[in-house]
């Protein structure tokens, strides 16, 4: 099979639309992968411990059993105690993120006892 200088030129041209189209391709999940990137240590921890306060808070045992209900109380002091000062200062810090923003609005300001 010969090879001629008008194949190479067409092959030449596929190959470069095919490059271009992978950085493009490749540019797009790097801006995606940054837009999408896990939240901050600082943001994720308080989330994590914000759910397992929101658990203990809305726990209720049935039948009410006394050492249950201390125990859930113990637990909900360990994990809600700060978290209304916490959650202020995040939404201080990230008031420029919309994202983060919107995600600390759905939780209660106060919640300490």
């Amino acid at each position: 099979m010969a090879i001629d200088a008008a194949s190479v030129r067409r092959a030449s041209g596929v190959a470069k639309a095919s490059g271009v189209a992978m950085a493009a391709a490749t540019a797009l999940l790097l801006f995606t992968a940054c837009a999408a990137s896990p939240p901050a240590p600082d943001l994720a921890g308080f989330l994590e411990r914000r759910a397992t306060c929101d658990h203990f808070r809305g726990e209720v045992p049935d039948p009410p059993d006394p050492e249950r209900l201390r125990e859930i109380s113990r637990q909900a002091d360990a994990y809600c105690t700060g978290t209304d000062a916490q959650l202020a200062a995040l939404r201080q810090r990230y008031r420029d993120d919309p994202a983060v923003t919107k995600q600390l609005a759905q939780l209660e300001d106060r919640i300490e006892r």
